[in-house]
């Protein structure tokens, strides 16, 4: 039986490996906490990083690193903290783009809100 995840929100991104810069719409960077026009400029891997909740931090950037040296689909759900402190629920998918070495040089995909999973039924 799957569970209900009450996807609230979803936005685009595209990671710019090469040049370490995460461009996002607009519900993506609300879902962070970032100023829009910062997000649309790109922001480092290690400023979206900041903002994983400590909890989830190491699990993600574990996960990140196994699927980008293996090029394969990157699925994940953590908490993000706000700088105001609320704290959201992030569902974070996405595909690299690889070049003719199979390479990855992006990584496109989408962010969704999702109820906690306390919440789920």
């Amino acid at each position: 039986m799957n569970p209900v995840l009450n996807i609230k929100k979803v936005g685009f991104y595209c990671w710019d490996i090469t040049n370490d810069r995460f461009y996002l719409d607009e519900v993506c960077a609300e879902l962070f906490g970032i100023p829009l026009r910062q997000a649309m400029q790109g922001i480092s891997i290690f400023q979206m990083l900041e903002k994983v909740h400590l909890d989830h931090r190491n699990r993600v950037i574990e996960t990140a690193l196994i699927t980008l040296k293996a090029a394969s689909f990157y699925n994940q759900e953590y908490a993000v903290r706000r700088d105001d402190g609320s704290v959201s629920w992030v569902r974070t998918v996405g595909r690299y783009l690889v070049d003719e070495e199979n390479i990855p040089f992006k990584r496109l995909g989408t962010m969704e809100e999702i109820s906690p999973p306390d919440l789920r039924h």
